[in-house]
């Protein structure tokens, strides 16, 4: 993670592989809304193993624009935090139960706009010393994914429809889930800056 914390982020070309198609034109719109803030956290530990994995979290279904998708632990900013880093570390803590205290903030990576929900996410990328113990808030969380970094090393852009989707997108297949918008898109943009 350090070699990364000096390198120059691919941001918005890699951002731009993974964006729905019918999204394009909502983001050369963004800069005129007022927009909510969020984070998200990409947090990093070694499991027993020695095999570097990375929490993702399939949503629960509930009537929201971001029912039963995959995604990074992260949500809104709330008035009690201090910082946007706070959020996504609260965030994290609060949905797949790590410890705020165990969270070593590396850097962050570009801010990305989802239309759909309105919110500018800002993800941040962390490490966990020891493997955690995950526990996920059944109210938040149907389940929690932890793939190794090297298989998230060799994932293809693929397309097709994801969840209700009429229209083709890009996505990854991660742990047989389609993963896609935001989160492919910051995915997408940690590979990039990895692989550089």
């Amino acid at each position: 993670m350090l070699k990364l914390k000096n390198k120059s982020l691919p941001g918005i070309k890699s951002h731009i592989e993974l964006v729905p198609e019918n999204r394009l034109k909502l983001l050369k719109n963004q800069l005129k809304i007022k927009k909510k803030d969020a984070a998200v956290s990409l947090c990093f530990f070694a499991d027993s193993n020695q095999n570097t994995r990375l929490p993702l979290i399939l949503r629960n279904t509930y009537d929201g624009v971001h029912s039963n998708q995959v995604s990074f632990p992260g949500g809104k900013r709330e008035e009690l935090d201090i910082n946007l880093v706070e959020t996504a570390k609260r965030e994290t803590a609060e949905e797949i139960g790590l410890k705020k205290s165990k969270m070593k903030l590396q850097f962050k990576l570009t801010d990305i706009y989802i239309p759909p929900s309105n919110f500018l996410v800002r993800p941040y990328i962390f490490t966990v010393g020891n493997e955690p113990i995950i526990k996920p808030d059944p109210d938040e969380v149907i389940e929690v994914l932890t793939p190794e970094l090297s298989s998230l090393m060799n994932l293809e852009i693929k397309h097709g429809q994801t969840n209700n989707q009429k229209i083709k997108n890009p996505y990854f297949l991660i742990e047989d889930h389609i993963v896609w918008g935001a989160t492919a898109m910051i995915l997408n943009e940690f590979l990039s800056l990895f692989n550089q």
